[in-house]
């Protein structure tokens, strides 16, 4: 078993469906874009699409940290989740999921609050709209975690989206970690909190920083990859760049760099692929400090979850 790693984020539900590009103006939304609204709405979503002919919604578990948690476990490392769930049937029915998948479970109760749901949008060119209602995961409050459970992790690898209504769990756990890992959210949430971040990673440079290529521009201002992973480097040990069909691009602080093409897949449902991506790089980089293995097993998962529907597809036996 590997090293043990302790996953912090939003709970959240994916309800996946197929729809066309009037659709996304009927509901309001940016193709590509990331919208917030009320569990009111989101359960007029699904009566809409419930009066559509041939539309099915396929309903998963899914929330950046909890699919990297799930796919690290899948491959043998040693995982838990922490995340903060409504005491509903969604909620409890979500970290068994985990439990099965190999993950350890480790809840956060909200009494008022159901567990979040977010609508992932696939229009036909593939791409992904997101509609969500955090509901219970909105805020993760840091009295409910222990310093204990954070110290005794070697790794807490954290997602982006926390900074948004968590941010001090997120000083909590950057004060107390051994060793930190941290995914940065979507390029809309780092504009509206980019000076908080690079407070953070300023006092505690965190051991690997993840971007894609959109949160790589947000966070730095920068437009080429190589100047985004040098600015990212000023925040962190290492920079691992995503860049979807092109590949993958990390710097380490040792001077260390690797580029690694994508591999040509047929895509089903994009969701999860980056998840993916740094599951497999955690989970070679965290043993053997390979960065060319890293990326080769990370391009390997992202492949295999882009390849089926739902974001936590991978399974061991495809690699």
């Amino acid at each position: 078993m590997k090293k043990n790693i302790l996953g912090f984020g939003q709970v959240l539900w994916d309800l996946t469906v197929e729809v066309d590009y009037p659709f996304l103006q009927d509901v309001e939304i940016e193709k590509g874009g990331h919208k917030r609204v009320s569990f009111e709405v989101i359960l007029d979503i699904i009566e809409r699409l419930d009066g559509m002919p041939n539309t099915t919604i396929f309903k998963n578990s899914g929330g950046s940290a909890a699919n990297i948690m799930s796919n690290l476990a899948k491959l043998g490392s040693d995982s838990s989740f922490c995340g903060k769930h409504g005491d509903d049937e969604d909620g409890w029915q979500y970290m068994q999921i985990l439990k099965e998948d190999g993950v350890e479970p480790i809840s956060v109760l909200d009494k008022e609050k159901a567990t979040g749901q977010l609508f992932s949008l696939i229009t036909p060119d593939k791409d992904r709209t997101f509609i969500v209602h955090w509901g219970a995961s909105e805020i993760l409050h840091p009295d409910s975690v222990s310093e204990k459970i954070i110290a005794n992790a070697k790794v807490n690898h954290m997602e982006g989206y926390l900074i948004i209504n968590s941010q001090d769990v997120l000083w909590k756990i950057f004060e107390n970690a051994q060793k930190t890992t941290f995914d940065l959210a979507a390029h809309s949430v780092i504009e509206q909190t980019l000076p908080t971040l690079q407070k953070i990673m300023k006092k505690y440079p965190p051991y690997i920083l993840f971007a894609n290529e959109f949160e790589g521009k947000a966070f730095t201002g920068l437009e080429e990859p190589n100047d985004i992973l040098n600015k990212m480097l000023q925040y962190s040990e290492n920079a691992v760049l995503t860049l979807a069909e092109k590949g993958a691009h990390v710097k380490t602080s040792a001077g260390d760099e690797h580029f690694q093409k994508a591999i040509p897949t047929k895509v089903a449902d994009t969701t999860g692929a980056g998840d993916g991506f740094i599951a497999g790089f955690l989970h070679e980089f965290l043993e053997n400090k390979d960065i060319g293995k890293a990326c080769q097993l990370g391009t390997q998962i992202a492949s295999s979850t882009i390849s089926e529907m739902g974001a936590r597809s991978f399974r061991k036996s495809k690699l």
